[in-house]
Formats: C-alpha cells, structure tokens, sequence
C-alpha cells in the first residue's frame, strides 16, 4: 500500500458566493471530493452552483454547472465527486454532481467554485469542505 497524504480544507467566509482553491506552489492534489453549501438570500434568481479547474496561466480546463438550479431564502447541498451519475433535481436539499476520475492537480493551479448566474454574489454564503490527496509536496 502507498503513502497517501489525505488532506482536508474548509472555506467558510461569509457574503461570497465565489470561491477559489489554489494549489500552493511545489505541490500536486488529486480532488477527492468537494461539498458545498450554499445559503441563498431573499434576492429573486436562479442560482447555478458551477465548479471549474483553471491552470496557471488563468485558462479554463473543465467546467461543470450542477444539474439544477437554487432559488431564493434556501439552503442546498452540492456534492462533487467522481465515480457517481450526474443528478438534475434535488433530493431534498442535496444534489450530486460529477467531476473528473482522479482529477490531478498542478502547483499553482486553481479550483473555482461559484454561483456562475452571480445572482447575490457578494450576499450569498457559499462554504466549501473538501478533501484531496497530496501527491507531492511537504
């Protein structure tokens, strides 16, 4: 069995419905997972939770929107994981979302996530849990 350097990260900064995940420099991550919350205010809109991967230079290489829409004064559950089928409703207040297999991170690389309709971006409350496995680095 290998060595696995299992991280975990948390963003929980409030009024900000767009959040980045950068790579530090001299490290690769392999994505395992990423849940997001997001606490949408009474502002009227159709919220799209959306979760891309840019490389150093700012250039867009995936982007994946969740399969349905997040109104006003809810709360959702966003899981994005590989391995699971797409969903395109709620269940309840969760949805899955599927990202990549082994999805391979570069130092200095960014994850975005973030309501891409920027409906009450500087309002909403989105928190980001995530875990990922440290290929190389400290």
């Amino acid at each position: 069995m290998g060595n696995y350097n299992i991280q975990h990260g948390i963003d929980s900064a409030a009024d900000d419905s767009d959040k980045t995940i950068v790579v530090p420099d001299g490290e690769m991550w392999r994505l395992d997972w990423l849940h997001a919350i997001l606490v949408s205010t009474a502002t009227v809109g159709n919220r799209q939770i959306t979760i891309a991967l840019y490389d150093s230079a700012n250039v867009l290489q995936f982007d994946i929107g969740a399969g349905a829409v997040q109104a006003a004064s809810l709360t959702r559950h966003y899981m994005f994981q590989p391995g699971i089928f797409r969903e395109t409703t709620f269940s309840g207040s969760d949805i899955q979302v599927a990202i990549p297999l082994a999805v391979i991170i570069p130092s200095k690389w960014y994850i975005r996530v973030w309501d891409s309709a920027a409906i009450a971006a500087a309002a909403d409350d989105l928190t980001l849990n995530y875990q990922f496995t440290k290929i190389h680095g400290n």
